[in-house]
């Protein structure tokens, strides 16, 4: 599998918009044609289950692009809620569906852009994966699973940690999922995902606390490692 490969999950069913608009964080109401929108499937606690691309299928389908390790747990998530409502969910990532040019995965990781995968759902709330700089929430839409912390966290500023953009000198790529700490074993943050690049270092997106800015090194693995932020591609609030 190579990493522009992607899961696509389709819903089909003349419930399937009004099913997914109480589920996810994006208001699908602004799907037409062949518009994409972003957004993601969160618990009833905010935390994300995953991320996905939307995009309409037909007269009465929607098909979500999302990473390929999370398509049976997005499904099962997903038809936990779908009992009452007449409508199919399946996985469809063997078929050429979707038209959204496809990011490799330092691609995306260089524009900002989480990938939640098998290792990290259920981790993070939005906010922390700067989903609300990228336009994957809507405030305005109303209620959807997981909606009250999501808006409590925008409205009262209480977001703690966000995700950055850095470098690592280590040897191995981390993992995702995988524990940051600093000389004295305290957790400062957590890889979203990291991947080599062309000069032999490490780039990766991590959730940080606030202090772990000063930090010049951390420790992943046990192993020290010298650590550098760069500038993410937009401005978080």
């Amino acid at each position: 599998m190579s990493d522009t490969d992607r899961g696509l999950i389709e819903l089909r069913g003349e419930d399937s918009l009004k099913f997914l608009q109480g589920q996810v964080s994006c208001d699908l109401n602004q799907l037409r044609g062949d518009k994409i929108i972003h957004g993601c499937h969160c618990t009833p606690k905010g935390r994300v289950i995953f991320l996905f691309a939307a995009q309409l299928n037909g007269d009465s389908g929607i098909l979500l692009e999302t990473h390929p390790s999370i398509v049976e747990l997005a499904i099962a998530s997903l038809k936990k809620y779908a009992v009452f409502f007449n409508i199919q969910i399946n996985d469809v990532s063997n078929q050429n569906l979707f038209v959204e040019p496809t990011l490799d995965a330092l691609q995306r990781l260089r524009a900002g852009i989480a990938d939640i995968t098998s290792d990290t759902t259920n981790l993070f709330i939005p906010q922390m994966l700067n989903l609300d700089a990228l336009d994957f929430i809507s405030f305005k839409k109303g209620c959807y699973t997981g909606q009250e912390v999501v808006a409590r966290a925008h409205y009262l500023g209480a977001v703690k940690r966000r995700m950055h953009y850095l470098t690592l000198a280590c040897e191995s790529v981390p993992i995702s999922g995988q524990t940051l700490f600093d000389a004295n074993n305290k957790p400062l943050g957590t890889i979203v995902n990291a991947q080599p690049n062309e000069n032999g270092k490490i780039e990766a997106l991590a959730v940080l606390s606030g202090q772990t800015m000063d930090c010049d090194s951390v420790y992943i693995d046990g192993q020290k490692t010298t650590v550098e932020r760069l500038n993410l591609p937009y401005e978080l609030s």
